[in-house]
């Protein structure tokens, strides 16, 4: 991979090879972290941008929000902590009040230009009825919020600083190279029935997995707006890990369906990547996969 630093005036500088790096992605944060640490000849100038290229592609753009500059035995180093540009979202609060017919032009006006993000793509029909905009809630979440309840889909900001809300694009990883593997099988997780509450105010409508061996109960109220369903099933992927580490770069993995093969322990087609962490020191280079089961079966046959 290659780092370049964006300075305050704009300019580009080329921070060479790190020490250490790590780059982090959990499905459930809306930013990517990078922490890397860089030999240095002097002390740098103010960052304010990071950009990763890996065999040519911007594999990952974050904002700076820290530049440490530090001197031991070793010499002089530099840490950068940065987070992709989702950051920008989660970082600033939505003006509180509420948004009739919202739409990804309005929210683009009151949200993203002012921040710099000026480039959206999704669909700009206007919603009926109103989005409400709490006090204290961040611009990520009005985004989100409406993404999900209106498009359908979970917005995210691209390397070239587009704010992306039609959904990301399929994709498949065929890892190899594995160098250590675990498989975990997590009953605990597991729910049997979950029950919803009526229009009557009791719990009567109950869904269940007969699959799940011990009784786990969960009461889900009307105001609750979840799927019993979809709880379940999110219980049911939670219950069949599968961590893998492959050498190498691996990136992004956002939003892909991974396929593997693990020696002894069989082959895994189409798991959901949850989380991944790439990291490089004087070992070499590691990717490292947090895998969704999708059933309790061990392996493809």
């Amino acid at each position: 991979m290659t780092y370049w630093g964006v300075l305050k005036n704009g300019g580009e500088l080329l921070l060479g090879e790190p020490e250490e790096a790590v780059l982090s992605y959990d499905r459930e944060a809306p930013a990517d972290q990078l922490k890397a640490v860089f030999p240095a000849d002097r002390l740098w100038e103010e960052l304010t941008e990071v950009l990763v290229y890996d065999g040519g592609e911007g594999v990952f753009r974050g904002i700076v929000d820290e530049q440490n500059t530090r001197l031991s035995e070793a010499g002089l180093s530099t840490e950068l902590v940065c987070r992709s540009r989702e950051a920008l979202l989660l970082d600033n609060e939505a003006e509180p009040r509420p948004i009739r017919s919202p739409s990804l032009g309005t929210l683009r006006s009151r949200l993203l230009e002012p921040l710099g993000l000026t480039r959206v793509t999704g669909s700009m029909e206007p919603a009926r009825g109103e989005l409400t905009v709490e006090k204290g809630s961040s611009c990520w979440q009005v985004l989100a919020e409406y993404c999900r309840t209106c498009l359908g889909t979970e917005p995210y900001v691209d390397f070239d600083g587009t704010v992306c809300c039609q959904g990301r694009p399929p994709r498949r990883l065929a890892l190899d190279r594995v160098v250590s593997a675990q498989v975990s099988r997590l009953p605990c997780k597991r729910l049997s029935a979950v029950w919803k509450q009526g229009f009557r105010g009791g719990y009567d409508a109950v869904y269940t997995d007969p699959e799940a061996g011990l009784p786990r109960r969960r009461y889900l109220s009307a105001q609750s707006g979840k799927d019993p369903r979809a709880v379940l099933d999110e219980a049911r992927q939670a219950g069949f890990g599968l961590t893998v580490t492959c050498a190498g770069s691996w990136w992004p993995p956002h939003g892909c369906l991974a396929d593997v093969e693990i020696p002894q322990a069989g082959r895994f087609s189409g798991r959901p990547v949850r989380q991944a962490v790439y990291c490089r020191d004087r070992n070499g280079e590691r990717t490292r996969f947090v895998l969704e089961g999708g059933s309790a079966n061990v392996a493809d046959r």
